[in-house]
C-alpha cells in the first residue's frame, strides 16, 4: 500500500484498535500520514495490529487499555502526548454487542455494556479534548451503529448506547466548537468485521446462508459493507475537507436505514 501525507502532522487516538473497524481505521490513518496510538484491552490483537502496520508503513504504537477504566483512559492519552505530541483525532470505536433477550441479561453484562460503548467513549472524548484544546484543533468521532434509530431484537441496551453516543456528540459540539474542534458520529450498518463471523459461528452453514441473504437484502446496495468503507468516512470526517462539518451522525449503512422491507 502506498504511503500518503494527507494527515501529515495529525496525532490520532484510536479505540478499539485491536480488531475489526477500529483496526482498519489505526491502519487507514498511519497510512496516510497521521501518528497513531492504537487502543484495546487484547494486547495480542493490538500486537497483530502494529504487525499489520509495519507492513503497510506509518506510524503507530500501541497501548493497553480497557475504555471503561478513567485511569486506564488517562494513562493511554499521557501516553500519546509523551510519544508524539498532542491529540489532534480521536476515534471511538471499541464496542461489545450482547445479543439477548431483555429479560434474561443480567445486571454484570448490562453494566459492562454501557461502560464500554458509552462511558469508554466519553472518558476519551474528555481527555482527548483537554489536549485538543491547547492544539486548537480536533476532530472527534465516536462510532455509533444504525441500530440507534433501527430496533433489533435482542438489542435493548446496545441499542441504547449506541443512541446515546450520537447525542453526546451532538451536544459536545456545542462546547467543542469554540476550541476548534469537530465532533461527529458514524452510523454504519452491516460491516464484515469479527463481530458479524462471531455471529455467524454460532449457525450450520444452511443458516448462515440465509441469513446473509437477509442481510443483504435489508439495503439498497444488497452487499454488506467493509471495514476499508467506515475507515474511509472517518477519514473524510477528520479531513480538511469537513472543515464545516460538525454535530452530525454520518450513516454508511448502504440505505439500511432508509429501508423498508415489506
Amino acid at each position: 500500500m502506498l504511503m500518503s501525507n494527507e494527515f501529515a502532522g495529525e496525532v490520532a487516538v484510536i479505540t478499539g484498535g485491536g480488531a475489526g473497524l477500529g483496526r482498519e481505521i489505526c491502519l487507514a490513518l498511519a497510512s496516510s500520514g497521521a501518528k497513531v496510538v492504537a487502543l484495546d484491552v487484547d494486547l495480542v490483537a493490538l500486537e497483530e495490529t502494529l504487525l499489520l502496520s509495519k507492513q503497510r508503513g506509518g506510524f503507530l504504537k500501541v497501548f493497553q487499555c480497557d475504555v471503561a477504566d478513567s485511569e486506564n483512559v488517562k494513562s493511554a492519552f499521557k501516553f500519546s502526548e509523551k510519544e508524539f505530541g498532542l491529540c489532534t483525532i480521536m476515534v471511538a470505536a471499541a464496542g461489545i454487542a450482547l445479543y439477548t433477550d431483555y429479560l434474561s441479561m443480567v445486571e454484570k453484562d448490562m453494566d459492562r455494556t454501557i461502560a464500554v460503548n458509552l462511558k469508554g467513549p466519553l472518558l476519551c472524548a474528555q481527555e482527548s479534548l483537554r489536549q485538543m484544546e491547547k492544539a486548537g484543533k480536533g476532530s472527534i468521532i465516536f462510532i455509533s451503529s444504525v441500530q440507534a434509530v433501527m430496533s433489533l431484537f435482542g438489542c435493548v441496551v446496545y441499542a441504547a448506547t449506541k443512541s446515546g453516543l450520537i447525542a453526546a456528540a451532538r451536544t459536545l459540539a456545542l462546547e467543542a466548537g469554540k476550541m476548534g474542534v469537530r465532533v461527529n458520529t458514524i452510523s454504519p450498518g452491516t460491516i464484515d468485521t469479527p463481530m458479524l463471523a462471531r455471529d455467524l459461528a454460532s449457525m450450520n452453514r444452511e443458516e448462515a446462508a440465509k441469513f446473509l441473504e437477509k442481510v443483504k437484502a435489508a439495503n439498497v446496495l444488497g452487499r454488506i459493507g467493509t471495514p476499508s468503507e467506515i475507515a474511509d468516512a472517518v477519514k473524510y470526517l477528520s479531513s480538511s475537507n469537513a472543515s464545516y462539518v460538525t454535530g452530525i451522525d454520518l450513516r454508511v449503512d448502504a440505505g439500511f436505514a432508509a429501508l423498508k422491507v415489506i
